[in-house]
C-alpha cells in the first residue's frame, strides 16, 4: 500500500511538472548541469532586436533597439516611453542604433556612449556619440568619432571599456572587403580612443603617418563582440567569417587578422590566424566571460551569444588555448544578439529575430529573457559538445545557386551582378581576368585581392565555384541573346 501511495503521487508530480514545462515561454524549465536546472524568464517583448544590454547602477537594464529607440527595463517593467529616440536611423537588414556602453565612471559623470547609423547625403555612415543621462533621458551629445563607411551589412559595432579606460570599437568592413587592409580607412578595424574622443599616444599607429592613429588592429571582416577576460586583461573578439570561418581572435595591438587575404584556415606570414574558426556559421555576435556566482559551472568561461548557431557557445580557456567547447540552449529561442551578467549574477539574453534576411519574425518576437537557476537537477543543459580547435559542425545549409550569388556575390556585383561602386559589372562587360568559365571558375579560386576579392578556395566546395561561375556564363549568354 506504501509503495502504491509513493507511485501515484511521483505520477502526481511528473503531471504538474510537465504541466508546468510546456506553459508559457516566461516559465520554461530547462535542464542544466547534473546538479543545478536554470529557469528562463521572459522580461519584455514585441522589440525591434535589441542589440546592446547594459545595466545602470540601480540594475536597471538600458537597451537599444535597431530602430533607434534607447529603453529601460526597471523594477520588472518595460518603461513604455523610450529614454531616446533617433529618427530617421537608416534601418536596412544589419543597421541602425547598435553598441552601447556606460563610462567607467558612470555613477559621477553619467556619460553613455552610443554607437548608430547615419545618412551623410546619399551615403550611411557610423558613428559614436557620447551623452549624459539624466532622468531618465540624453543630454549634452558630444561626437567621439564618426564619417565610418557603412553598408546594410557588416557594420560592426561593439563599444567596450577596457581595464585602461580607454573606449574599444569594432567596425566592420562594410561590404567592401579591402578597406579592412587599408590603414588609411576605419573599416575592418578594433579602433582605440580616449573617453573624450581624442587619440591615445600609445595606439600602435599613432606616428604612423600614412595610417589613421585610432587603430588598435586591422584585418576584421565583421567583429560583434569585444570583451576582456578579467584577470588577464586579455582581449578577445567574435567575428563573422564568409560562407562559415567565423572566428574567436585574441586581440593583439597592432596586428593583422587577415581579411580578406586569408580566412577560415588559411595562413600567411605577418596575419594571425584565429584561435577558433567555425565552420558552417554559427554567427557569432556579443561575447562576454562569465563572473556572476549564481552559476558556479559557468565562472569564468567565455560565452558568446549566436545568431545562426541560434545558441550560447561556451567555451573552457587555458590561457591562450581552447580546451573545451559546448553549446548551450541551441535552437531553443532563435538568434540570440546580445548577452551580459546581471547584478544579481543571473544571465540575460536578447534575440534577434526581426532581422532580415536572417531572422525570420515569430509572434512575441523580439525578446529580453534571463537565465536563472531553479533548483531543480536535470542533465546538461541541452549541450552539444564541439572538439577544441576544430571545425564545429553546428549548422548545416544546403546552399542553392541563388543563395551562393546572394551570400558571394551581390554585396559588391549587386544582386543582378551588373556592377555597384564597389564591384564590377560582370554580366555585359569584358571581364579583365577573362569570360570564358575557367577563367571565371580561377578568380573566384584564387580571388583578386588587391581589389578586395577573397580567395574562394577553401571557403565553398569546387562544386559551388562551378555553378557561381555557371551563373554568370549564362547571365552573360542570355544579354547577347
Amino acid at each position: 500500500m506504501k509503495k502504491l501511495k509513493w507511485l501515484l503521487a511521483f505520477c502526481f508530480a511528473a503531471f504538474i511538472l510537465s504541466a508546468f514545462v510546456t506553459g508559457k515561454k516566461s516559465n520554461t524549465i530547462i535542464a542544466a548541469d547534473d546538479t543545478t536546472g536554470y529557469k528562463i524568464d521572459t522580461l519584455a517583448r514585441d522589440l525591434v532586436v535589441p542589440w546592446q544590454l547594459v545595466f545602470l547602477p540601480d540594475n536597471s537594464l538600458l537597451f537599444t533597439e535597431r530602430n533607434g529607440k534607447l529603453r529601460i527595463y526597471r523594477n520588472g517593467h518595460l518603461v513604455n516611453k523610450p529614454v531616446y529616440i533617433i529618427n530617421d536611423i537608416p534601418q536596412r537588414n544589419k543597421t541602425g542604433l547598435l553598441g552601447l556602453v556606460l563610462h567607467p565612471d558612470f555613477i559621477h559623470n553619467h556619460f553613455v556612449y552610443m554607437a548608430n547609423n547615419y545618412w551623410l547625403g546619399a551615403r550611411m555612415r557610423l558613428q559614436v556619440v557620447r551623452y549624459e543621462f539624466r532622468n531618465d533621458t540624453l543630454l549634452k551629445p558630444f561626437l567621439i568619432t564618426e564619417d565610418i563607411h557603412a553598408n546594410q551589412n557588416h557594420t560592426g559595432c561593439r563599444l567596450v571599456f577596457g581595464p585602461d579606460k580607454k573606449l574599444y570599437i569594432t567596425t566592420g568592413d562594410a561590404d567592401e572587403a579591402i578597406l579592412a587592409q587599408d590603414l588609411k580607412t576605419l573599416n575592418g578595424k578594433i579602433l582605440r580612443l580616449n573617453d573624450d574622443g581624442t587619440i591615445p599616444t600609445d595606439n600602435p599607429f599613432f606616428n604612423n603617418d600614412t595610417a589613421r592613429k585610432e587603430i588598435w588592429s586591422y584585418g576584421h571582416r565583421n567583429p560583434q563582440g569585444l570583451v576582456f577576460e578579467p584577470g588577464t586583461n586579455t582581449l578577445f573578439d567574435s567575428e563573422h567569417g564568409p560562407t562559415g570561418g567565423d572566428e574567436i581572435n585574441i586581440i593583439k595591438q597592432g596586428m593583422n587578422y587577415g581579411w580578406p587575404i586569408i580566412h577560415h584556415q588559411l595562413t600567411r606570414e605577418g596575419m594571425l590566424s584565429p584561435l577558433a574558426e567555425f565552420t558552417p556559421s554559427i554567427g557569432p555576435s556579443e561575447a562576454m566571460f562569465y563572473k556572476g556566482d549564481k552559476f558556479p559551472q559557468l565562472k569564468g568561461k567565455l560565452l558568446v551569444a549566436c545568431l545562426r548557431g541560434e545558441s550560447i557557445l561556451k567555451v573552457t580557456l587555458d590561457h591562450d588555448k581552447i580546451i573545451n567547447q559546448e553549446v548551450l540552449l541551441k535552437k531553443q529561442y532563435g538568434r540570440i544578439r546580445s548577452l551580459v551578467t546581471g547584478p544579481d549574477g543571473y544571465i540575460y539574453f536578447s534575440t534577434s529575430q526581426v532581422d532580415p534576411a536572417e531572422g525570420q519574425p515569430r509572434p512575441d518576437y523580439d525578446m529580453i529573457l534571463r537565465m536563472r537557476p531553479s533548483g531543480s537537477k536535470g542533465n546538461l543543459l541541452s549541450t552539444q559538445k564541439i572538439e577544441a580547435n576544430t571545425v564545429a559542425q553546428m549548422v548545416t545549409v544546403k546552399m542553392t545557386t541563388p543563395m551562393l550569388i546572394q551570400q558571394m556575390c551581390a554585396s559588391c556585383h549587386g544582386e543582378n551582378l551588373k556592377g555597384t561602386d564597389k564591384g564590377v559589372n560582370l554580366v555585359t562587360v569584358a571581364l579583365k581576368h577573362g569570360s570564358t568559365k575557367q577563367s571565371i571558375i580561377n578568380t573566384i579560386t584564387n580571388g583578386v585581392l588587391d581589389k578586395g576579392m577573397p580567395a574562394w578556395n577553401g571557403a565553398i566546395s569546387k562544386v559551388d565555384i562551378d555553378k557561381i561561375a555557371g551563373y554568370i556564363i549564362a547571365k552573360r549568354k542570355a544579354i547577347k541573346e
